[in-house]
């Protein structure tokens, strides 16, 4: 029989499988059963608490787990369970072992072991807490068999070389699961715009497009899709699509307003780059870039929300770039919203920043493309 492999390697080939399933639920659970299983655990249970109101958003359970005991354990159980008040002590990325803090003698009187593990015959306990964000917890716990000792020495050194990597994967995890909760938000709010809108590589690759941009995509004679690349049907449009796009993904980061379809209907594209904290950009490295097609005959009022969620500024900063639309100065738009100039201006300054536009015309042209 071979021999085992050493903690260090054990406890990598664990963590490259929590990293795995950061974006990816099957591969999470795995890699915390594959933990489990090197601790000579036989079950374990995840809950995500939300400390506001102790509600219980997510949880993550082994399979082999009877899923109606969870359900006798939080009807039955978990307002005398001994171990919750040991966890409640624990900062993240720590663990507890429950036999280092509770006695046989507390073991035996405590309904929750000798009732309830022991009819699922498990026993010792040990607990992690994996994230604390100050709004919300991950607690893991991992349990042994009854007839098994207890955790000891070799299962601490092997938890102290997972929980960086763990910690680190949990909150990963955690703004994974967020940013694809938020990212439903904004593309609903994409939806909802009365222009067509598709986000974009460099290449022109089309990551996603809007309802809109989808018909335009399927119909319009302007547009010369191919194999999932943006394309534009006039080649001299084509290569100015190139440079824009080149531009917006570009550490210049530049926005850029140009027309095609001919003068008496012209079509305004707008090329803006993705701010990387926008939820649509997502974890991800790779440059983006929204593009706006603005279609005379689909004018329609533009709902400062969508703003908003669209181009991923503020309230404040919506209302200043449509207010700078409809012609008003910044003196004027800081008087009527009751704030100093020198807070309009820094508004000014954050909407350049975000979407690439380098004067107030660019900025003006944008905005009223959108509307």
């Amino acid at each position: 029989m071979p021999p085992r492999p050493p903690l260090l390697v054990r406890s990598q080939s664990i963590a490259a499988r929590l990293y795995e399933g950061i974006a990816a639920p099957d591969q999470w659970q795995a890699g915390l059963g594959l933990l489990a299983a090197e601790v000579g655990g036989q079950a374990f249970h995840q809950v995500t608490v939300d400390l506001r109101d102790g509600s219980v958003p997510d949880s993550v359970i082994c399979d082999a787990a009877p899923l109606h005991k969870f359900d006798e354990y939080a009807e039955h159980y978990v307002q005398g369970d001994e171990r919750l008040a040991l966890f409640a002590h624990l900062r993240e990325g720590s663990f507890i072992l429950d036999h280092e803090y509770l006695d046989s003698r507390q073991i035996s009187r405590s309904a929750v072991y000798s009732d309830f593990l022991r009819s699922v015959d498990l026993r010792h306990t040990l607990c992690v807490l994996q994230r604390d964000d100050g709004q919300t917890r991950d607690y893991l716990g991992i349990m042994r068999p009854a007839d098994h000792r207890p955790y000891g020495d070799r299962e601490r050194a092997l938890l102290e070389l997972v929980m960086p990597d763990m910690v680190r994967a949990a909150r990963l995890r955690a703004r994974m699961r967020q940013l694809q909760r938020e990212a439903l938000v904004g593309r609903a709010a994409l939806d909802g715009l009365p222009r067509g809108v598709a986000v974009v590589d460099a290449r022109g690759r089309i990551e996603y497009a809007n309802a809109r941009a989808e018909r335009y995509i399927r119909t319009s004679p302007w547009l010369a899709p191919k194999g999932g690349i943006l394309g534009m049907r006039d080649a001299a449009t084509q290569r100015r699509l190139l440079a824009a796009l080149s531009h917006a993904c570009s550490a210049a980061r530049k926005a850029d307003l140009f027309s095609t379809g001919g003068p008496l209907s012209p079509v305004w594209i707008t090329v803006l780059p993705l701010d990387t904290l926008h939820v649509l950009a997502g974890l991800r490295d790779t440059p983006l870039a929204l593009v706006i097609f603005s279609v005379p005959t689909d004018r329609l009022p533009l709902d400062i929300r969508l703003i908003v969620q669209a181009l991923g500024i503020t309230p404040a900063e919506a209302r200043l770039a449509q207010a700078l639309a409809t012609g008003q100065t910044i003196k004027e738009y800081a008087a009527e919203q009751a704030v100093s100039p020198e807070t309009a201006r820094s508004h000014l300054k954050n909407l350049f920043r975000k979407t690439g536009c380098r004067r107030q015309v660019e900025l003006v042209q944008l905005i009223r493309t959108l509307a």
